[in-house]
């Protein structure tokens, strides 16, 4: 604990210049954003070059507004998502915690490449879909505009608002119990669930980090973990799938589904994506899903993340 806290207190130092500019030269940049946005009708063949200006100048804005929620959340919320915080609140099969467990506190802040997940999960294609949503994929009221064709917002959230509000709530995720002659391969062969990492989620724009998921998935694809609001203190378990055809990602939190949560399992394997929020049936906004790094082992130095800068690659709906 003391290594990461150090490491992020001199990344906060080194940051103060970068963090000072991008906040200065904010409203400018997301005015040239939102302004492309506008445009969307001349991105046509003819045009693709203007369409891939901007999702590179989009992307790289998300990747100074992830630095930014780097630079905010740092190690101040090391006490969520770690074995104590889910012992306290007993959900599902992780009160099994209690009993002699041997486990790493961090587990659930792991994360995994796209190919790992692929092969933990059964019956997943091997090539990753990337959702990005703001830029391929727009929501304008009852319109959603996909690679720039109109398709009705109705018709297009309707799978993946089905997918998060039937699923039934799985237990909590608990990691495998590690004897300590175990080798890390076949301790990972018999997990049930593969955690995909803890995600602060934030407005695009601008906002402060409090709220927050844990995300785990199991080789059904479906969706666990737990939701976290630093402000209300509002602590609940999620709900969610996979649907394995397409790698839409839908999920909910706790019972309600008055909020979905869309992305994409390759989303869920990057360290900064967009989301679609849909708020009801009238309102769908992008946010985004920043990734925090798990604390990394006694004595060793903390690795800290880096933010994209360029839009993730190869493919995309």
């Amino acid at each position: 604990m003391d290594n990461r806290h150090n490491a992020w207190t001199q990344r906060e130092g080194n940051r103060a210049a970068a963090r000072q500019e991008f906040q200065q030269t904010r409203e400018n940049r997301w005015s040239q954003i939102e302004d492309a946005r506008g445009n969307r009708e001349n991105w046509r063949d003819e045009n693709r070059q203007a369409r891939q200006e901007h999702r590179e100048q989009l992307w790289e804005y998300r990747g100074d507004r992830a630095e930014e929620v780097w630079d905010q959340t740092r190690d101040l919320y090391d006490d969520v998502f770690d074995d104590r915080w889910w012992r306290a609140w007993g959900w599902g099969a992780v009160t099994g915690l209690a009993v002699g467990a041997i486990v790493d506190p961090w587990w659930w802040w792991g994360s995994a490449s796209y190919e790992e997940t692929a092969k933990f999960v059964t019956g997943v294609e091997p090539e990753p879909t990337y959702s990005d949503y703001g830029s391929s994929i727009v929501f304008e009221g009852d319109t959603v505009y996909v690679n720039n064709e109109p398709v009705p917002a109705a018709q297009y959230s309707e799978p993946a608002v089905e997918l998060a509000s039937t699923v039934p709530q799985p237990p909590a995720p608990l990691a495998p119990e590690a004897e300590p002659s175990a080798q890390p391969e076949s301790a990972q062969a018999k997990a049930d669930w593969m955690p995909l990492g803890v995600f602060a989620l934030v407005q695009e724009k601008k906002g402060d980090p409090v709220m927050f998921f844990q995300i785990s998935i199991n080789r059904d694809g479906v969706l666990s973990g737990a939701y976290s609001a630093a402000l209300t203190g509002d602590q609940r378990p999620i709900a969610g799938k996979v649907d394995k055809a397409t790698q839409r990602a839908a999920w909910r939190i706790g019972e309600s589904t008055d909020v979905i949560f869309e992305s994409s399992l390759g989303n869920l394997t990057l360290e900064v994506s967009p989301v679609a929020v849909h708020f009801g049936k009238s309102l769908t906004q992008t946010w985004l899903l920043v990734r925090l790094p798990e604390p990394g082992p006694a004595a060793q130095k903390q690795a800290l993340p880096k933010a994209p800068t360029a839009p993730p690659q190869p493919s995309e709906t």
